[in-house]
């Protein structure tokens, strides 16, 4: 029996710390700002997101439904995902990352340069990034439209990382959109009661 009470916590040990591999895919139309987001778990799709950029909110739409979901670039939502983001990002282990793209400027000069430049400044990011993650896979797939005008990036990566890293992050990423909403909260506070002083001395001075 003393066996198996040990046996129950080394298991969700085991559990918690036993590497996740995650594999996310980005589409992104520079052009309409809009693209395909999809998430994998050990090949299993989680999600697959179309999303859009439209008068500083961003649109997202699950692949099956049809209900749009809108969320201001200052919202809670938006806050939660950036924190959550950042936290996952510094407990993760880069695994693979590939960047694709068909890069157009209707000019076949203009186009030839502008592929040069983004190529460099992807060979300058992956320089950094194998400092810091020498053991990581990275490739630039490259498509240069020489007379038209398109700009189409997609992003390949695969990462690991624990189920007791994700559910930390989501903690940290609950926290700080919490902190957001207070201050949101108080800022509007202040405005109101600013306001109503305002008021009420031209409300004074009227009479």
């Amino acid at each position: 029996m003393d066996f198996l009470y040990l046996l129950i916590p080394t298991f969700f040990i085991i559990l918690f710390l036993t590497p996740l591999f995650v594999e996310v895919k980005l589409t992104l139309d520079v052009l309409t700002f809009s693209g395909v987001l999809s998430v994998f778990l050990f090949k299993i799709k989680l999600h697959h997101l179309i999303y859009r950029v439209e008068n500083h909110r961003l649109i997202m739409q699950e692949e099956k439904d049809d209900d749009e979901k809108e969320f201001e670039f200052d919202s809670r939502q938006v806050v939660f995902y950036k924190s959550l983001l950042s936290e996952v990002k510094d407990k993760t282990r880069l695994k693979e990352l590939f960047v694709f793209y068909n890069l157009g400027l209707n000019d076949a000069f203009a186009s030839a340069m502008a592929a040069g430049t983004v190529n460099t400044a992807l060979l300058i990011f992956f320089t950094a990034i194998k400092n810091q993650k020498p053991t990581a896979s990275l490739g630039v797939y490259d498509t240069v439209s020489y007379n038209r005008e398109i700009a189409e990036f997609a992003v390949k990566t695969k990462i690991s990382v624990t189920l007791f890293d994700i559910l930390y992050a989501l903690f940290i990423a609950y926290i700080t959109s919490v902190r957001f909403v207070h201050k949101e909260n108080e800022k509007k506070s202040k405005q109101n009661a600013e306001e109503k002083n305002i008021n009420k001395n031209f409300a004074k001075y009227k009479n």
